[in-house]
């Protein structure tokens, strides 16, 4: 992330960042706007507080990044940290052409780990933009300073100061916790891989890997395709089905796109399920169950 600066004023939608600033001396501002339905904040709403309480930054959940791309409301900021969810390519583009000028950067972390890698809108190269949208997975850019990443078994995992080490029960640290290299790294359990410049790219949840393909390569490249809104691989019957919201009538068009990634089956599907936390991340789980209601 940028320096802070002393007359900075940041917008917050997580609140652990407040008390980040409270110990920089930086000033945090507050939403108006419901947290627990973060992506039916309304955009006029957040233009008129950006602008009276003259914020310079934003830190922001995808869902609320949506909500500012598909508005109208003039958005002026110096920079929109995004993250607490997947940050899908066509929406850093979408921000980016909303609004000009701003610093656009997705965040990738964990809860245990935060941050572990960022990546600036602006540094997108033509050849990244291409591979995301046939199938290589999630671009997050360079690891930051104060971590340490490795990929052991296609598993991202981390460790440095600001890594948990551990939990107050110790019997949930096998899940997540291992020594490597005489240290204790924490198993983040998203698939990943370095490529040739040393970037971290994100494949999604190990576990949520459906006929040999990883979610994020799938879902990244499927908002790229016509009349998609939002979309989630997910294995199920024995075979990886591509949920897809968005224009029905681009059904056969998707089936077509997805044909040239591999065998997948795509579904319509009128809203896809997220979490309540952040309202960025599929409900892979509710979205199993309303497929199987679907197939009955």
């Amino acid at each position: 992330m940028a320096p802070q600066r002393a007359d900075e004023i940041d917008l917050i939608a997580f609140p652990v960042f407040v008390v980040a600033n409270l110990g920089m001396g930086v000033t945090s501002v507050l939403p108006r706007w419901n947290l627990r339905r973060h992506d039916q904040a309304e955009p006029g709403l957040i233009a008129r507080q950006i602008a009276e309480e003259r914020v310079t930054r934003a830190l922001l959940p995808p869902s609320v990044c949506e909500v500012l791309a598909r508005s109208d409301a003039p958005i002026r900021l110096d920079a929109i940290f995004t993250g607490g969810g997947p940050v899908f390519p066509d929406l850093l583009e979408r921000i980016a052409e909303k609004m000009p000028g701003t610093d656009v950067v997705a965040v990738y972390g964990s809860t245990e780990a935060e941050p572990i890698a960022h990546l600036h809108h602006r540094d997108i190269k033509p050849e990244d933009w291409q591979a995301m949208k046939t199938g290589a997975g999630l671009l997050a850019g360079r690891s930051v300073e104060a971590i340490r990443v490795a990929i052991r078994e296609d598993e991202i995992i981390v460790t440095g100061d600001h890594v948990n080490k551990g939990y107050l029960d110790p019997a949930a640290d096998a899940a997540t916790k291992l020594k490597h290299e005489g240290e204790i790294w924490h198993r983040t359990g998203d698939a990943g891989r370095f490529d040739a410049e040393g970037r971290l790219w994100l494949g999604g949840r190990l576990d949520g890997r459906a006929g040999g393909l990883l979610p994020f390569g799938v879902e990244a490249a499927s908002r790229f395709w016509p009349g998609v809104r939002r979309s989630a691989l997910v294995g199920f019957d024995g075979r990886a089905i591509l949920a897809v919201e968005g224009d029905l009538d681009q059904l056969p068009a998707w089936t077509r796109a997805a044909a040239l990634i591999g065998n997948v089956h795509v579904i319509a599907i009128s809203e896809i399920p997220l979490d309540k936390r952040h309202r960025s991340k599929v409900d892979y789980v509710t979205l199993r169950a309303k497929l199987k209601g679907m197939a009955q």
